[in-house]
């Protein structure tokens, strides 16, 4: 269905019964449009229109609570914009006028879509319509065409481009793709569309119709339902918006709603059938929403986390909510049940309780106001002086014929704001007695479900009536304070900082509350609150700046966030980009749940870490194992012992490991190998089973060393945006047999690296220093390493033939990438210790790197230009470099995943699971990370068998660690089950202990303290030496 703008075109629209009927639905509104028109004198073709209908206006009660009728403005006052106040009836005596006066009620449908204009420059010959022509156009679509209205005229006066309309030719996109749906008006949610549309480019949907959506039985949850997306209006980079259509539809991965009662002001409620029982993850749900929106509960919350309020009475209707800190002195609840039993003498006894005390306290007025889903933007809320007993009581009783089950009034103690100071110094336009301030804070629930506050911005009103986001213009905090006079840099940092920590607090304190909820009581399986808006009273409280809460908004509190983010275009995205990251966290996350993916290799006890997470992401494992005894047999969803052991017929065990697929009838998702001997395998197995991997030649040039160097070696050409490839590469041979020993011996200068070609973990790798040590070497390792027997998991399978390489010094550093399409998605750089000995054994490590900016950016583009150089197509891999004064010097590339402590130090710092991100690489779907500033500064140094068994062996030593560990003040990362040296004296690490501090020296102290504190540091094992290299150096 086409909807038909008549100041676009002249054409009637189509004759069609989906117009006819949307039409009759938009006469409704068509005369109160025209009527707030306004055209210019020379009858100019520009388009004049109203995109909302202002006919509907703010209403008053009368002592009976019934609503007056409706009045519409005359076009002068449309023009304007004015909301002027009603003419009021005859009142039975002046107490009773001064009362309706104050109870003021928005009821104006509209309202929810607020945006008038004087203009269209944009087209309005739209497809709005549902998305087949069968389906009938639901009664609330009448303001569809407003909507989209308001959403062009947003675009057009912020420099964004006009929507395009490509409904012509559905699109397709892939099973992996992320759809976060936004239900809602475009008014409400501009900031959340808009920085969805840079972060998730195409995958933030706007739904302006519930008829363009469809849910059909869930295929992972038998009682629930999947929502899908036929129709949407898509938000891209720049501002790109485009109405599209979808085939098949796609599935949503995230859902918000706003076109319920309590978002819209009672104007629509087909969102809450929609959002009833999803599979998917959703924001709040209608039970959250009415918990966050209760302003009872959230002030027991404040209580809790010790922000202050107003002292509060409060009448509780009908619920049967359960208040956390119910013996909280501040706060009085009087439940109130369905009958109203006693109603009048309750109140008048409690009132005037109450009333007395805050006149024994000195407070002069008193505020009453109502609570619930449908009380907002300071409807209903009257302010009084404390000795106005009989006032009080009325408009507690009046309010009372007015709330629904659930809700409350409140009476509460009136907070003064703060008045100016050092008004000698204050410009002319700072603020006067008569001004009050509101400080709204948002607060975002992160991608790793921490609260984080992420917009503090107030609004200047008189202080005779209540003030909101409706009727102040949003100003930053520095500069509100400033109006008042209080410019002390100190003191107005501490104050913001208590203000973003108490917020984040009152969100931590939900979400925990939350954890405990049953899907019932939630309101959906995935249903959760993910931000929140606190609005604040500013004052002062024994000569403090103290703010106090006042309400806590559910989810649909963004609207000041987004004009306040283009009146400041430096602050674009700012509030809500956590809550953007936590959309995209949790589809990702969703779209994981229940896929079959194909693991060869169990691996070691350093892997143990894989099993617990895969099934808490929802992951079904099927593990292929040479071991039928592995302890990761029981972790799986299924188990295929199969013997792949040796390596060289990694082409014969890829079949049959198909086949025996096959035969059990196992379908996966994707298949991928967190050990290093079965990289090669892995890649086959991807090849055969037609999955997205790493691709075979990369998996097999990155497994021989040998093959990874002579590569890239040829890599000589020019490249336009990046260094040649070969430059990061060093002279290296094969050694075959002892006579490439021995021509070696008569080209090359000493000292040189003799490496396994296939091997891993540092084993075997020796520093030679002259002709006699590298054919003694060599030797040695060619008879006492010769298959898997010998020494396990170090890559013999493959073979174990040698090679010889330059030796690089420098500063050693891991890059751990992610891959996908041959594109760079992330990369994370972590900083050595100098190695132990002649046996390049790992020793300590910092992470983020201490590397200057340029040097780290050198890192990165030289582990994503040698992986995909080599052939490496899509994953996740570790790249050892060394950092010499010409640049990055390749060590070695690893096929896989690192491993150690590095996924876990990743995750603490960066909030990215390296895990994750492998598993949805295998499904095929492109893992979202976020450019995010570490979170500290981690370092740890290594434990080894022969020096550091007491750590995990020696009970007292086992107690005090874990003291430590569960206290946040050491981290433990374990590799091996027992404490054991290896074969020919070659021991590799089987813990790290680490630290996260807040910069490199403290991390370095605190390290050094345990290093003295659990004995690690000997006189063979110098810890202080080992973390010798982690400075930031500085100007002088």
């Amino acid at each position: 269905m086409e909807v038909m703008s008549e100041s676009v075109s002249d054409e009637p629209p189509p004759d069609d019964t989906r117009s006819n009927a949307f039409d009759s639905l938009a006469k409704k509104n068509e005369n109160a449009k025209l009527a707030n028109s306004v055209l210019d004198n020379d009858n100019s073709s520009a388009d004049i229109f109203s995109c909302y209908d202002n006919s509907v206006l703010q209403t008053e009660t009368n002592l009976k609570g019934q609503v007056v009728d409706n009045m519409s403005l005359n076009n002068e006052e449309a023009d304007q914009g004015s909301f002027d106040k009603m003419e009021e009836g005859d009142e039975e005596d002046e107490d009773d006028e001064k009362l309706l006066n104050t109870i003021r009620i928005t009821v104006s449908p509209d309202d929810y879509s607020t945006c008038t204009g004087s203009y269209r420059a944009w087209s309005t010959n739209v497809d709005l319509g549902p998305h087949r022509t069968d389906i009938p156009i639901p009664e609330e679509d009448e303001n569809v065409l407003n909507y989209y209205e308001a959403l062009q005229y947003t675009l057009y006066e912020t420099g964004c481009p006009e929507t395009i309309d490509r409904t012509s030719q559905p699109r397709t996109v892939s099973k992996g793709a992320s759809s976060i749906t936004i239900l809602s008006s475009p008014v409400e949610c501009m900031a959340i569309l808009m920085e969805g549309g840079r972060r998730c480019p195409g995958d933030m949907l706007l739904i302006l119709s519930s008829s363009w959506l469809s849910k059909k039985k869930s295929e992972t949850k038998q009682s629930l339902y999947s929502l899908y997306v036929h129709k949407a209006i898509a938000f891209a980079e720049a501002g790109q918006t485009y109405l599209e259509t979808y085939s098949p539809p796609r599935r949503t991965t995230y859902f918000v709603n706003f076109f319920t009662k309590a978002c819209t002001n009672g104007a629509r409620n087909d969102g809450e059938a929609v959002e009833a029982l999803l599979d998917c993850p959703t924001s709040s749900s209608l039970k959250l929403t009415a918990l966050v929106d209760d302003k009872v509960w959230t002030r027991c919350v404040m209580a809790k986390v010790g922000m202050a309020f107003p002292e509060t009475l409060a009448f509780v209707y009908d619920s049967d909510l359960m208040y956390p800190n119910q013996d909280v002195p501040e706060i009085r609840v009087v439940r109130v049940d369905e009958q109203k039993t006693d109603l009048n003498l309750i109140v008048y006894t409690r009132v005037s309780d109450f009333l007395a005390l805050c006149a024994d306290n000195d407070i002069p007025k008193i505020v009453v106001k109502p609570s619930g889903i449908m009380w907002h933007g300071s409807s209903g809320v009257t302010f009084h002086h404390t000795a106005d007993h009989d006032e009080v009581i009325s408009v507690v009783l009046e309010l009372m014929t007015l709330i629904q089950k659930g809700d409350a009034i409140l009476v509460e103690a009136f907070q003064e704001t703060i008045k100016p100071e050092n008004t000698e110094k204050l410009p002319k336009w700072a603020c006067a007695e008569d001004n009050a301030v509101r400080l709204r804070t948002t607060v975002c629930r992160a991608h790793d479900d921490t609260p984080k506050t992420t917009n503090v911005n107030c609004g200047i009103a008189n202080l005779s009536e209540p003030v909101n986001g409706d009727n102040t213009v949003c100003q930053s905090l520095k500069t509100t304070l400033m109006g008042f006079g209080i410019t002390d840099e100190t003191e107005v940092e501490n104050f913001e900082k208590e203000v973003k920590e108490k917020s984040a607090a009152v969100l931590d304190s939900i979400m925990s509350y939350e954890n405990d909820l049953s899907t019932t009581e939630r309101g959906g399986l995935h249903a959760q609150t993910d931000v929140i808006g606190i609005d604040f009273v500013i004052t002062r409280r024994r000569d403090v700046l103290t703010p106090v809460g006042i309400e806590v908004n559910s989810h649909d509190c963004t609207i000041n966030c987004q004009i306040y983010e283009n009146l400041y275009p430096q602050e674009k995205g700012l509030s809500v980009r956590p809550w953007i990251e936590t959309m995209i966290t949790r589809s990702q996350k969703f779209l994981l749940v229940g896929k079959k993916i194909l693991v060869i290799g169990a691996g070691s006890y350093g892997k143990a870490f894989v099993w617990p997470a895969a099934q808490d992401m929802g992951v079904q494992v099927v593990l292929v194992e040479s071991d039928p005894n592995h302890f990761a047999v029981e972790e799986v969803a299924e188990f295929i012992h199969y013997d792949f052991m040796d390596h060289t017929q990694d082409d014969k065990h890829a079949v049959k490991i198909y086949k025996l697929l096959k035969q059990n009838k196992i379908k996966v998702d994707g298949c991928v190998t967190f050990w290093e001997d079965c990289v090669p395998l892995t890649a086959i197995m991807c090849q055969l089973l037609n999955l997205t991997g790493s691709g075979e030649s990369g998996a097999k040039n990155a497994k021989n060393k040998s093959s990874t160097f002579a590569v890239l070696r040829k890599k000589t050409a020019d490249i336009p945006h990046f260094p040649r490839t070969y430059l990061y590469t060093s002279w290296f041979t094969p050694l075959r047999c002892k006579a490439d020993v021995e021509n070696v011996k008569k080209i090359r200068k000493f000292p040189l690296v003799l490496k396994l070609e296939y091997g891993s973990s540092a084993v075997g790798v020796t520093l030679v220093k002259n002709a006699e040590e590298l054919e003694e070497k060599y030797l040695e390792i060619r008879s006492s390493m010769q298959d898997e027997k010998d020494y396990f998991g170090i890559g013999l399978g493959h073979g174990n033939t040698l090679m010889v390489m330059e030796y690089i010094g420098g500063t050693e550093h891991d890059v751990d990438i992610i891959i996908f399409q041959r594109k760079l998605v992330a990369a994370f750089i972590s900083d050595n210790g100098p190695t132990r000995g002649k046996t390049f054994t790992e020793t300590a490590a910092c992470m983020p790197s201490v590397l200057p900016a340029d040097k780290q950016r050198q890192l990165i583009i030289a582990a994503y230009q040698c992986c995909t150089e080599i052939g490496l197509e899509n994953g996740v891999f570790n790249v050892e470099w060394k950092m010499m004064p010409t640049g990055p010097k390749l060590v070695e590339i690893n096929g896989r995943m690192g491993g150690f402590y590095l996924r876990d130090w990743i995750r603490k710092l960066y909030g990215v699971d390296l895990l994750m991100c492998a598993f949805l690489v295998s499904c095929g779907i492109k893992p979202y990370v976020a450019d995010r500033s570490p979170r500290g500064q981690m370092m740890g140094f290594m434990c080894i068998p022969s020096l550091h068994s007491h750590i995990l062996n020696d009970p007292e030593t086992l107690s005090r660690r874990q003291e430590l560990e569960a206290a946040g003040k050491l981290h433990f990362n374990q590799f091996d089950q027992h404490a054991e040296v290896g074969i020919s004296g070659y021991e590799e690490p089987f813990a790290n202990i680490g630290v996260m501090e807040k910069d490199v020296p403290t991390a370095k102290q605190r390290l050094l303290e345990l290093a003295d504190e659990f004995d690690i540091t000997r006189p063979n094992y110098d810890v202080a030496e080992f973390l010798s290299d982690f400075f930031v150096v500085s100007p002088s």
